[in-house]
């Protein structure tokens, strides 16, 4: 069959896909598979006693609730489908792209590599497992913008009442802001956590600028600063977007308790939207391609999971086709 390569003009789109689409991990090498007992097989590559709860650990700290191991074994079949089918059309993830990937998620925190090995650990969590993770994500995000990437038109018309749609009566806020977190681990003692978090308020109170107090954070031991990002207040929830309103330009919203540590939002901007301003256009078309993906996505793995030679070791079913 012939490969199908990933579009080099859809960068946004694809970018957009990873964070959206279903997270999954890589086919495991044979050493792999022999650690703990074989829970079920698809297409003949195990899924064991190891793997359910490492995954079950990643979807906590992503999702920020509790997964049972059915739950984990599901989302592993379909990262294993997912990534044979990638693999497939030849358009999986090779180990450079994983690798600065990887990085790239290390610097978001504020960490190297190794650091944000041992912040893995300190979750429970293989490094080796969340980069199987990464190019499980990287590779079905190639096949579905190499496949279907030049399927997806959005319109002017489509896009304007998508944003008329949004705004309702009153122009919308678009909101520019950047994520601190102070890094604590999962199971770290209440001591620990009520010390971060006066860290926070200490910061909080001497935060006034995003331009210019960001490097007061870099001065906090495992602190880190995420990428800005700007959202409308039309998609935020409203007891999210009260405290934005109640937070003033320059300032950070008062810390709260995440899956990572003690989070805070700096509140960059705050403007007001209409249908011609061009970073709220770009925003919602970014979102309807991401969306009409994300559907494209799932009715793809459906398709896939239909003729999937499935075969469970507890006595269920001995295969689902």
């Amino acid at each position: 069959m012939s490969s199908v390569r990933p579009l080099p003009n859809r960068p946004l789109a694809l970018a957009a896909l990873v964070l959206a689409l279903a997270a999954g991990l890589a086919a495991p090498s044979p050493a792999r598979a022999q650690e703990g007992r074989v829970i079920a097989t698809i297409g003949g590559i195990p899924i064991t006693s190891f793997d359910i709860p490492q995954r079950q650990r990643l979807l906590q700290i992503r999702e920020g609730r509790p997964h049972s191991a059915e739950q984990a074994l599901q989302d592993l079949i379909n990262d294993r489908i997912k990534f044979a089918e990638a693999r497939r059309f030849r358009v999986e993830a090779n180990e450079q792209q994983v690798d600065q990937a990887y990085a790239q998620v290390a610097q978001r925190s504020g960490i190297d590599p190794r650091g944000f090995d041992a912040v893995l650990r300190s979750q429970g969590i293989e490094p080796r497992v969340y980069k199987g993770k990464l190019r499980a994500d990287l590779s079905w995000s190639n096949l579905i913008g190499a496949r279907y990437g030049r399927t997806i038109f959005i319109t002017d018309t489509q896009l304007v009442d998508a944003l008329n749609r949004r705004q309702g009566a009153t122009r919308p806020v678009n909101y520019v802001l950047r994520p601190v977190v102070l890094l604590v681990p999962a199971n770290a003692p209440a001591a620990v956590v009520q010390r971060r978090m006066g860290e926070a308020n200490a910061l909080r109170g001497r935060f006034s600028s995003c331009a210019t107090d960001m490097e007061q954070v870099s001065r906090i031991p495992d602190a880190a600063v995420r990428e800005q990002f700007r959202r409308l207040g039309t998609d935020l929830s409203p007891a999210f977007r009260q405290v934005l309103d109640q937070t003033a330009v320059g300032k950070l919203t008062p810390p709260s308790r995440t899956s990572q540590g003690i989070e805070m939002i700096a509140v960059c901007s705050k403007e007001e939207a209409s249908t011609s301003d061009t970073a709220a256009r770009n925003q919602v078309r970014e979102e309807m391609t991401t969306a009409e993906m994300r559907r494209i996505s799932e009715a793809y793995l459906a398709r896939l999971r239909q003729n999937a030679v499935i075969t469970y070791r507890d006595g269920r079913d001995a295969a689902s086709r």
